[in-house]
């Protein structure tokens, strides 16, 4: 693996590297621990040996299961707070403030099950209800430094849960176009004709923006496949706001993209305070629930 160099240099930095202190003039022992890892949610992954985003237990940091739409038989699992309703079973519902978290001794656990099972069989239905694979991790070396915990150390990417993830998301619905999916009971959809003047508004509104703030944008209404992370980050939080009031056919629609964006750039501020973190948890439950409710 190309991170075995990587884990050999953090042992020997855990150790300690004779080092000399140029201000005290003498020298100490210097050492240096890996404690996070960043990456896409796919490189995240395969580092964690988690069985994906589309698995039944997909989510590194919590326990929850996902369901399928057998009916059309779809393969992917999806992890609603209140699943679809069975025939003479409880209506099932995750309490997004009480989930069952991961914790780095369970993932030893479920690791050190797998590495024990005698069959592939029993491996596999293991690894398929925790959402885990046998891999890389093996015990021996996660046991190495110690430094890392599998529950806490790989904090979620902001730029691909937002601006990758989340926005484009949101504008396929209100466009019409996420997955064949009609609005059901609801009409957040917006016509192609106001799409159209967004698209003209949003290229003119660039035209007047200095380049140091953001690059041209083009008409989102003709053409978005070229929007980077940066062009979603700017227009949703900057353009999105202002172009799209009044646009959709109930305001609360609005009210629930601006109350994105305040997520948004509250998880950007270089300080936050444990109570500015409370609010923001309750605000993106809240968030969660409405989607969840006006839009699936």
């Amino acid at each position: 693996s190309f991170l075995v160099p990587f884990e050999n240099d953090c042992a020997k930095l855990a150790n300690g590297a004779l080092t000399f202190n140029s201000l005290e003039k003498q020298m100490f022992w210097l050492r240096a621990y890996d404690i996070f890892k960043l990456g896409d949610i796919l490189a995240i992954e395969k580092l964690l040996e988690i069985r994906g985003h589309n698995g039944f237990a997909p989510c590194r940091s919590c326990l929850i299961t996902g369901v399928r739409n057998k009916s059309d038989n779809k393969t992917n699992y999806y992890v609603p707070l209140t699943p679809p309703t069975q025939p003479d079973t409880p209506n099932p519902h995750w309490d997004p403030l009480h989930l069952p978290l991961r914790s780095h001794a369970h993932f030893e656990e479920v690791l050190q099950e797998i590495d024990e099972a005698e069959t592939a069989v029993e491996k596999e239905r293991i690894g398929k209800k925790n959402g885990l694979r046998a891999g890389h991790l093996h015990l021996s070396d996660r046991q190495r430094v110690g430094s890392i915990d599998f529950s806490k150390s790989f904090p979620w990417e902001w730029m691909h849960v937002f601006p990758e993830n989340i926005v484009p998301m949101l504008v396929k619905h209100w466009t019409g176009k996420f997955k064949g999916m009609d609005t059901g009971k609801e009409d957040y959809q917006i016509a192609d004709h106001i799409w159209v003047e967004i698209g003209e508004e949003t290229a003119a509104a660039i035209a007047s923006i200095p380049a140091a703030f953001v690059r041209v944008l083009g008409n989102i209404a003709d053409d978005h496949s070229s929007f980077t992370a940066e062009s979603w980050s700017f227009w949703i939080i900057y353009l999105a706001p202002t172009l799209l009031r009044n646009r959709f056919p109930r305001a609360k629609y609005h009210k629930h993209l601006c109350e994105l964006v305040w997520i948004m750039k509250k998880t950007l501020q270089f300080s936050i305070t444990h109570a500015e973190i409370d609010e923001l948890e309750q605000r993106i439950v809240n968030w969660v629930v409405k989607y969840e409710k006006s839009v699936i």
